[in-house]
């Protein structure tokens, strides 16, 4: 069987050093387990779009100097044939699917309704019985848990920590974590890295797949990484202002002050100045952990 990874970036903002080693240890991952890379672009939050944050998913992966098998080429290729606005109708056929079966039902309150009557933006269910016929649409964990496709200990945690999630918004637009399953199945990937901080949205994708009986996505192989934090100790973020790749791909035609950067996160003591050099230089066991820790 055919072994398939992803890079998956949002063009959201710029390309942050936390999302380029992201693309780096993928990148890695494949060329030592023989597995292709596909380039799946998240456009679906149009809201956050920019072209320019397009453009430079581009320029980043072309500086770091790593190269996929699949997927766009250039933004004008990206926005022709492979945005995600392109598959609208299929990501609300599926939704409809949920809907239709029990799973999911329309819901009425804002965020800030939500806030207000619970203390947190985890949503606790109140619509759920109101048979509403618009609306936002939002996965039913409690139908989850009734069928036995969530266990009351990862329903617990789901319902503290997100609630039942929104899977199309007001606009009428599917969201990420319905469209992030859907999207892997189509691309027939297997295998897929993500950083620690998206455990919680992994868990609700494998459930999404589940009820949908999506068997390939269920039978993916995920592995995580520890995240780049700030000296504060703070995650980097697009939204947060962390330090964009731009501000070296700018100044120099070469990746190496990345490279010695990275090489520092992943290793003791040896400096890389290049993705083959640093790919070449990490312990043969080192994929072997579902959780990739940094030094």
């Amino acid at each position: 069987m055919e072994k398939w990874t992803r890079f998956a970036p949002t063009p959201s903002g710029h390309i942050h050093l936390g999302n380029a080693l992201n693309f780096f240890l993928i990148w890695a991952w494949a060329r030592r387990e023989k597995m292709s890379i596909a380039l799946r672009i998240d456009d679906i939050d149009r809201s956050r779009f920019r072209l320019e944050y397009l453009d430079d998913i581009f320029a980043s992966l072309n500086w770091l100097q790593l190269d996929y098998h699949a997927g766009p080429i250039s933004s004008a290729d990206f926005l022709q044939n492979f945005s995600q606005n392109l598959r609208h109708e299929k990501y609300l056929s599926y939704a409809k699917e949920l809907r239709d079966s029990g799973f999911a039902y329309y819901c009425k309150c804002s965020r800030k309704d939500i806030e207000e009557r619970f203390g947190t933006a985890s949503y606790q269910g109140s619509c759920r019985e109101k048979g509403l016929r618009d609306g936002i649409l939002r996965l039913n964990l409690e139908s989850c848990r009734a069928m036995k496709y969530l266990q009351d200990d990862l329903f617990q945690d789901l319902m503290k920590e997100i609630g039942d999630l929104t899977l199309v918004g007001r606009d009428k637009r599917a969201t990420y974590q319905l469209v992030s399953v859907i999207d892997d199945v189509q691309l027939g990937i297997t295998h897929v890295m993500r950083g620690e901080d998206l455990l919680t949205s992994t868990h609700i994708q494998k459930l999404l797949a589940k009820i949908l009986n999506l068997a390939s996505f269920s039978n993916m192989t995920f592995c995580f990484h520890a995240l780049v934090r700030s000296p504060d100790g703070a995650k980097l973020s697009k939204s947060g202002g962390a330090f964009a790749l731009k501000n070296l791909y700018l100044k120099a035609n070469h990746p190496a002050e990345f490279y010695l950067w990275a090489s520092s996160i992943l290793l003791k003591g040896i400096k890389c100045e290049s993705a083959k050099q640093l790919a070449d230089s990490l312990p043969e066991n080192y994929f072997d952990n579902q959780l990739l820790q940094f030094v």
